[in-house]
């Protein structure tokens, strides 16, 4: 229910010019998912994609995290990621970022403070954009 009311909201705006920012969030929070997927924390899991969907929302409804999160009732470490950028989430986020930045050494630099390795991260962008790309064709 949590996955859906999330994807619901982030794909609630109305406005064309904002439709590559609504799947820029649905595959923020695919990634974000795939990131810890093999913790075997579903609950986990579950934020990590809400935090990646919701991670936009500032810019789909011109609004800051620090309101935006007053109406909505998020996880605490999703809260903490968005609108602080502290928490155990900020990692991954701060991850995600660097990945779309095309930034290979804060890429590393990340994935190294999260041990995680090069290729844990790239089956996790994979299957990301995959997921992502089936989204993508149904539209």
């Amino acid at each position: 229910l949590k996955r859906w009311l999330a994807l619901l909201l982030a794909t609630a705006c109305t406005n064309p010019e904002l439709k590559p920012v609504m799947f820029a969030s649905v595959r923020r929070g695919i990634l974000m998912e795939e990131l810890v997927r093999s913790s075997g924390d579903d609950e986990m899991a579950s934020e990590m994609f809400i935090c990646g969907v919701f991670s936009q929302l500032d810019l789909l409804f011109g609004q800051p995290f620090s309101e935006l999160l007053k109406t909505l009732p998020v996880p605490e470490r999703v809260s903490q990621a968005l609108a602080e950028n502290t928490g155990p989430f900020a990692p991954y986020f701060r991850l995600v970022k660097a990945l779309e930045n095309e930034d290979p050494s804060g890429v590393r630099s990340v994935a190294d403070d999260l041990l995680a390795s090069m290729g844990e991260v790239n089956r996790a962008v994979i299957k990301a954009l995959g997921v992502a790309a089936t989204l993508d064709a149904g539209e």
